[in-house]
């Protein structure tokens, strides 16, 4: 794509964000005085409809294979390759995400995360991570999907699925909650500027180069869903990945 034209693309692309942006949450406000699970579960339909506007605005389009079983409330686990998976996985379902703490005091981004009433996670303090798997676990009995990514970290995709941390993991194990294995994948010609977005890169020279592309093709791959049925939490992690692992790149 010429140059000219890209710059101009960057540039529709991001009014559009930020009016798109500006519009949901003020749909939403109604709904931030609501207390209880009732206003947290109709935040997770707004985040939805937010993401699909986003990948909409982004030609981000999305192939699913498998089906979500219809069950109410379920872990999700998830390799990660990007930021864009937030909006890829957020665009096909109304799921509650758990971001790092330290994403709550990024200026006006934090914020507005904050308005979609995710569960933020400190994995320093015990106390704070004791509370974190409270939530998760009310999240999932509820009636919600609740999004892990257990590696820790976002990668390349090109090596595989890396181990996964244990500790989410927990939230399943009582009452025996589902959980939703999903290989995220995206689709990229040699020699175009990656996706993924991992180890030092920077964040905003990567949107920069993201916000020029015609489209991109994102593919999840929904597994069947593998149940606790009492393994302990290290053993039901080790398993999931195992799971996953085997299934991924075919």
């Amino acid at each position: 794509m010429p140059d000219v034209m890209a710059f101009f693309l960057r540039l529709y692309r991001i009014a559009a964000l930020l009016l798109w942006s500006v519009l949901v949450g003020l749909m939403s406000v109604p709904y931030q005085f609501t207390g209880g699970w009732n206003g947290i579960r109709h935040m997770s339909r707004f985040t939805h409809l937010w993401n699909r506007g986003v990948a909409k605005i982004v030609n981000l389009r999305v192939k699913m294979s498998g089906e979500i079983p219809p069950v109410s409330g379920a872990l999700v686990v998830s390799n990660h390759l990007s930021y864009l998976d937030i909006v890829t996985h957020g665009s096909v379902l109304p799921v509650r995400y758990s971001p790092k703490s330290d994403i709550a005091k990024w200026p006006i981004l934090g914020w507005y995360i904050g308005l979609s009433r995710p569960i933020w996670t400190n994995r320093i303090s015990r106390l704070a991570s004791k509370k974190t798997l409270a939530e998760f676990a009310q999240t999932i009995k509820h009636g919600m999907y609740l999004i892990i990514y257990p590696e820790g970290t976002s990668t390349d995709g090109k090596n595989g699925i890396l181990p996964f941390k244990s500790t989410s993991f927990e939230a399943a194990i009582e009452g025996n909650m589902p959980i939703f294995p999903v290989l995220t994948s995206y689709k990229q010609s040699p020699g175009e500027p990656t996706v993924c977005w991992y180890g030092d890169m920077t964040l905003l020279p990567h949107v920069w180069q993201l916000l020029k592309f015609p489209s991109i093709e994102a593919e999840l791959r929904f597994l069947p869903p593998v149940f606790p049925s009492g393994r302990p939490r290290k053993e039901l992690a080790s398993f999931v990945h195992g799971v996953m692992a085997g299934e991924y790149g075919k």
